[in-house]
């Protein structure tokens, strides 16, 4: 009888041991990251964010043209082009 009991309660306690040991936050990444450093400048740029008044914030129609420009002066619209067989 107490082995039906033991079986549950450890296997209860091992549970929560490996949960509470993944909010360790000394290992989780950081803004400091290269993935952080590379998705900002990328095409694409960031993703929208939620502003201080709790709005989403996105690219300005400034910033979207801006980056087709670069895109296609650097080639990169004629290369996605010819991948995937579009453009007219």
């Amino acid at each position: 009888m107490k082995k039906l009991i033991l079986i549950p309660v450890a296997a209860l306690a091992l549970l929560a041991t490996q949960a509470w040991a993944s909010d360790d936050e000394s290992t989780a990444p950081s803004a400091s990251d290269n993935t952080a450093a590379m998705t900002t400048d990328s095409v694409g740029g960031t993703m929208g964010g939620m502003g201080g008044s709790g709005a989403l914030v996105g690219k300005t129609r400034e910033q979207v043209y801006q980056e087709l420009l670069r895109a296609q002066q650097d080639g990169t619209i004629d290369r996605m082009n010819a991948f995937y067989g579009g453009g007219s």
